[in-house]
């Protein structure tokens, strides 16, 4: 972790409510905090995956349920890993982690296609 910040490392660090002026060694949170964070929202959105394209669709009517009970669950499930992947975004964040940069261009796309299927999911509803 490098101490040096830049302006957009500061920049994005104001969007995200982190403090980037205080040293990284006074930080509580650490790289392997960090990264069980990052493995906890992959976790989340590969299960997302599974419910969402395989469970919700295909095994729910087999066994008889109706597909309307999918809606409101992959709304929550989608705003859940939206929630998940801002905390670890924060969380790279706040220790200055080396690959924060790479994983903000992940996470911008994933918000934006978890924005679609949000979306999709209120039209659905409505």
């Amino acid at each position: 972790m490098d101490a040096v910040r830049t302006w957009p490392d500061r920049l994005i660090g104001r969007l995200l409510f982190v403090d980037t002026q205080s040293p990284a060694a006074e930080r509580p949170a650490s790289a392997a905090r960090a990264e069980q964070a990052f493995g906890f929202s992959l976790l989340v959105s590969g299960v997302r995956c599974i419910l969402q394209y395989v469970v919700l669709p295909f095994i729910l009517p087999l066994i008889g349920i109706a597909a309307e009970v999918a809606v409101p669950i992959t709304l929550a499930i989608n705003l859940v890993a939206v929630v998940l992947i801002l905390f670890s975004l924060r969380r790279f964040w706040q220790i200055n982690y080396r690959h924060k940069w790479q994983y903000l261009f992940v996470a911008v796309t994933a918000w934006a296609l978890l924005g679609a299927f949000i979306a999709l999911d209120l039209k659905a509803l409505l």
